[in-house]
């Protein structure tokens, strides 16, 4: 009784048989990107299934083909491969050309093909064709071709007498997607027979990427299971060395590099910077990196976050060998470091003129060396605003600032942390509970390398829902409560606060505002408690706010200011709130340092100002009178334009607020809205790129500054870099 199947499997066995027949008589040769045949196939019915028709059969009777190879397309003689110079020709309706070739065939000429062994016999054919229906009918099982366990029976060799099919090769190849052969020149005709060809550049390039992407080291190339693997997928192909990999890492950096700087310098807008600390993985470093990340918003409204730079902030001039196998001058001052870095990506870059703000981590924040890179920038008109959105402090530190304020009493949180987990474990039942409740906290455990606070907020989650569940069970006094639930809520949002402002999604400024609010409305709350303790933990962690707040309120509220669902409105409602009368200074600040940038943006500095075209004219005479005559004109005209363009801002902070929604897109709304405000919405571009971290993501919960992998921290620093910046573009 035959098997049930659908019209959908025999579709698939018919490609099956072309493959297997290609398998069974020599090498099916597939290449990297080649598309599997099986989606290639038109659906025939199962009794017209034929591997080749009778006057295939036929063709191949000749003798011509002991010294040709054929090339099969959709189950059709298309052309042939000749075996002596692996010349291609057309063999689609006629054997003329292959006649012709034989004779004209120098290779053929000093060759003796053996027609012995390996060569195809046309009686071959039908009997393999027999044995493969008789083989495959087995493998349709509920209309699905078992191809894999099928497939493996016909890699074996099949002899009809002394006439062995496993030498010669026929070429099965699907008939879409492939690119044109080249015409053999001897051929009068010949059809579009289209192959793939193997290629061995961009299998370097995809290699070069694997490599980057997954921090693998270069050497993984002269591994011998790398070269085995590599060969077993395809034999033509030749592994390159680490040198290679290295050099193709540089050249696929520079390529990339390149498409990045022509992004921004077509970009008319402004580039803020973001400056972290790197180290090695392992000890003790000896070596620290600057990492400089640029922040911008393109043409098309979209923010991007990219490396530009990796460089040495800081070398020990005791690892005697890394100056020596990689060539470099160890680096003795991390100031200087910063300076150089930081000075050399300005110039790479070509951003001198487009910087907007810096955003650092104190290691670098607090050296002497941006200082001094402020004051060049500000000399040379490099800044809006004399700079005064330039240095700004990195959120993470803030909060780790804040937090370590309350060490001692947190600390004695842990402790007590530490007694419940040991009361847990001594009982199979309640460690098993404990387990369960720690997997449903709804938060990732942290890493061994974790920050200290970050390991006491998960157990006091843990803790917490724990007593929910067993409400019965005294591991916490209620003295001990007192200290735990106010500290629990302080930590919960700063947890939150990082995760958000410090997250893998990048966020516009004017979210950062009310992220940086949560943290000074929770001490406040809390500073409330009637444990005496814990209140004065919390007035030494607001006075640690209070003085990052007093440098940073400026660059949180203008980004707000540009939000069309705030504006001023909103930074006067908060502050009325939280300084009282002391509100006013505030207040007036963020509207006058608004007002002042604007006014820059209504005079580019790439454009040339009044005062630079008056000193190019300055001795001048224009019908014997001096062109500074005409100097009041110019003023006058200068402040009519600003006073048209000022309407514009006016305009803007008149209109009326937005309705607040969570879905709301800033970024799609300035750029519907640009035409209405075409100078307001290029100053919002650059305000809202701007960054309020500098910590990488991946280490915003880590005790530990991001780390180079350890395959790749012995190279030369330019190749480090081509490695770092490359794996962060491509991803």
């Amino acid at each position: 009784m035959p098997y049930p199947v659908s019209p959908y499997a025999y579709r698939r066995v018919r490609v099956l048989i072309s493959v297997l027949f290609s398998i069974r008589f020599g090498s099916l040769s597939l290449g990297v990107n080649d598309i599997d045949p099986l989606n290639q196939i038109l659906p025939e019915p199962l009794d017209d299934m034929n591997l080749v028709n009778h006057s295939e059969n036929d063709r191949l009777r000749s003798k011509v083909w002991m010294d040709f190879t054929p090339v099969y397309v959709e189950g059709r003689i298309q052309g042939a491969d000749c075996v002596h110079c692996h010349t291609r020709l057309s063999a689609e309706k006629s054997t003329g050309d292959l006649n012709q070739h034989t004779q004209t065939c120098s290779a053929r000429a000093g060759t003796s093909v053996n027609h012995q062994k390996g060569g195809l016999f046309s009686s071959s054919v039908p009997i393999f064709k027999s044995r493969v229906k008789d083989e495959l009918l087995p493998a349709l099982t509920n209309g699905k071709v078992q191809i894999a366990e099928y497939a493996s029976r016909f890699h074996l060799g099949y002899n009809s007498g002394d006439r062995t099919c496993q030498n010669q090769h026929i070429l099965a190849l699907p008939a879409d997607n492939m690119i044109p052969m080249e015409q053999d020149k001897s051929s009068a005709r010949t059809p579009d027979i289209k192959i793939r060809k193997f290629d061995q550049e961009a299998s370097y390039l995809e290699l070069t990427r694997m490599i980057i992407m997954h921090g693998y080291p270069l050497s993984i190339v002269e591994h011998e299971e790398m070269k085995r693997f590599a060969k077993g997928l395809n034999p033509v192909f030749n592994m390159a060395s680490s040198l290679d990999m290295e050099e193709y890492s540089t050249l696929l950096f520079q390529k990339e590099k390149s498409d990045l700087k022509e992004k921004i310098a077509l970009s008319s807008r402004r580039v803020s910077l973001s400056a972290s600390v790197w180290v090695p993985h392992g000890a003790e470093p000896t070596i620290k990196y600057l990492c400089l990340t640029a922040h911008f918003i393109d043409s098309e409204w979209k923010l991007q976050r990219r490396i530009i730079k990796f460089g040495v902030l800081w070398s020990s001039p005791s690892n005697l060998e890394r100056m020596i196998h990689c060539k470099e001058a160890c680096v003795l001052e991390s100031e200087v470091g910063a300076y150089n870095v930081i000075l050399e990506a300005i110039r790479e870059w070509n951003i001198d003129r487009k910087l907007f703000c810096l955003t650092s981590v104190s290691e670098i924040r607090n050296s002497g060396s941006i200082s001094k890179l402020k004051d060049m920038l500000i000399q040379r008109n490099c800044l809006p605003i004399r700079g005064e959105l330039y240095n700004i402090a990195c959120v993470d530190d803030m909060l780790d600032s804040v937090l370590s304020k309350g060490q001692s009493l947190l600390y004695r949180v842990g402790d007590l942390l530490e007694r419940f987990i040991q009361a847990c474990a001594s009982s199979s039942l309640t460690q098993q509970q404990l387990l369960e409740v720690a997997n449903d906290v709804g938060m990732k455990c942290p890493h061994e390398d974790a920050k200290w606070w970050h390991k006491i907020y998960f157990r006091l989650e843990v803790l917490l829902h724990f007593k929910k569940l067993l409400p019965s069970e005294e591991f916490v006094s209620v003295e001990e409560m007192k200290i735990v639930e106010p500290i629990y809520k302080i930590l919960r949002v700063f947890y939150r606060v990082v995760e958000v402002m410090s997250g893998p999604v990048c966020l516009t400024a004017n979210l950062y505002f009310h992220e940086v609010w949560k943290v000074r409305t929770i001490l406040q709350e809390e500073a409330c408690t009637e444990h005496s303790d814990v209140a004065s933990m919390i007035r030494e962690m607001q006075e640690a706010f209070n003085e990052y707040w007093a440098k940073s309120y400026l660059w949180l509220s203008v980004p707000v200011v540009l939000d069309p669902r705030f504006k001023i409105t909103f930074i006067e409602f908060r502050l009325k709130r939280a300084f009282g009368t002391d509100a006013t200074k505030y207040v007036n600040d963020v509207a006058e340092i608004v007002r002042e940038l604007f006014h820059e943006y209504c005079t580019p500095v790439d454009q040339p100002n009044v005062k630079t075209s008056n000193c190019e004219v300055h001795n001048v005479e224009i019908d014997g009178f001096d062109s500074d005559l005409l100097e009041d004109w110019d003023q006058h005209l200068t402040a009519q334009t600003r006073s048209q363009l000022l309407s514009e801002l006016d305009s803007y902070l008149e209109d009326g607020l937005l309705p607040r929604k969570d879905d709301f897109d800033i970024l799609n709304w300035w750029m519907s809205h640009s035409p209405k405000y075409p100078t307001l919405s290029k100053m919002v571009q650059d305000v809202l790129a701007m960054p309020s971290s500098a910590v990488h993501c991946q280490a915003a919960f880590s005790s530990e500054s991001p780390v180079i992998h350890k395959q790749w921290s012995t190279l030369n620093i330019k190749t480090i870099e081509a490695l770092v910046c490359t794996r962060d573009w491509i991803s």
